[in-house]
């Protein structure tokens, strides 16, 4: 009788381990984590970035137009960024240079997007001024970016439509061996008379410790909305 009882005890312990167990659909396969691995892989370059729904997707065409375009806007507002700063650097003006940048980068860009009728802003995931900020799509985009550089891929201009119905260009922007005299290593990089400035000019600056070949940040280009596009009401 006991051993009758320990049987039929050990038996619905059994059965209440199992009720605690989640069973699988019959039929249904269960991914390995090789699978699932593959599979983040895959939609790593555009799941990660949302569209705005009931838009007809960007056709080729489209994207090499916008991708031109905004490559050539971006070239204009370096080239106006890095004329300036290189002629106030090799007249070893490193003070000048940097309240040159503080007051005339947002100028220059906002007085570009006028003149394109685009809008053009420059942003990282580490600030200087904290005015760049980017938005939650933007930081999407540069994590894909660091992602890809990690794993020695090189960062390719992303064109799509935003969650709001705009054609959106994004491009890479890579540090330099230049770039280090403002965003080095504060301790060997960097100049003790710039370091100064900076601190002056940006309390709680983020953008320094970068590398040859890391991301800075971002291009990023907004595009008018196509006729018939606004489907979101904005």
């Amino acid at each position: 009788m006991k051993k009758l009882l320990f049987i039929t005890g050990l038996l619905i312990m059994l059965a209440a381990c199992r009720g605690g167990e989640k069973e699988q659909p019959e039929g249904e396969h269960q991914k390995t984590q090789l699978e699932i691995n593959k599979e983040n892989a895959d939609r790593e370059e555009g799941d990660h970035v949302e569209s705005a729904a009931e838009i007809p997707p960007l056709t080729p065409e489209e994207k090499q137009q916008y991708l031109d375009t905004a490559k050539a806007i971006a070239k204009e507002a370096f080239g106006i960024f890095s004329g300036h700063l290189n002629r106030l650097f090799a007249e070893k003006h490193p003070v000048e240079a940097l309240e040159y940048c503080k007051q005339n980068a947002m100028r220059i860009t906002d007085s570009l997007s006028k003149v394109h009728g685009v809008t053009i802003k420059r942003t990282s995931y580490r600030l200087r001024n904290p005015d760049n900020a980017p938005t939650d799509q933007e930081e999407k985009i540069m994590e894909i970016y660091r992602h890809r550089i990690h794993r020695n891929l090189k960062p390719e201009p992303y064109v799509h439509y935003d969650n709001y119905g705009y054609p959106h260009v994004y491009i890479p922007i890579m540090v330099q061996e230049k770039c280090l005299m403002c965003h080095g290593d504060p301790n060997k990089d960097i100049p003790d008379e710039i370091n100064n400035k900076l601190a002056e000019l940006y309390p709680g600056d983020k953008a320094i410790f970068f590398k040859p070949g890391d991301l800075r940040g971002i291009w990023s280009i907004k595009f008018p909305k196509k006729h018939g596009s606004d489907q979101s009401g904005n």
